[in-house]
């Protein structure tokens, strides 16, 4: 069935943005870390950037393979 819309490409662009929207935040938050008064947790940004990545990494390969 063709996609008139586009969906498929609209659902990848999508996950691509938000991937990399969670791993540019949490690098940047990683980078910054000693600029910062509070508490800083790394292993909860470590394992949301590695998410971020993983989700980016996917929604970019998924885009290549169509």
């Amino acid at each position: 069935m063709d996609d008139p819309f586009a969906l498929n490409l609209t659902i990848n662009l999508l996950l691509l943005g938000f991937g990399g929207a969670m791993f540019a935040g949490s690098l940047f938050a990683y980078l910054n870390r000693n600029n910062r008064s509070e508490e800083f947790y790394a292993p909860r940004t470590l394992f949301l950037g590695s998410i971020g990545f993983f989700i980016t990494f996917w929604a970019i390969a998924s885009i290549v393979n169509n």
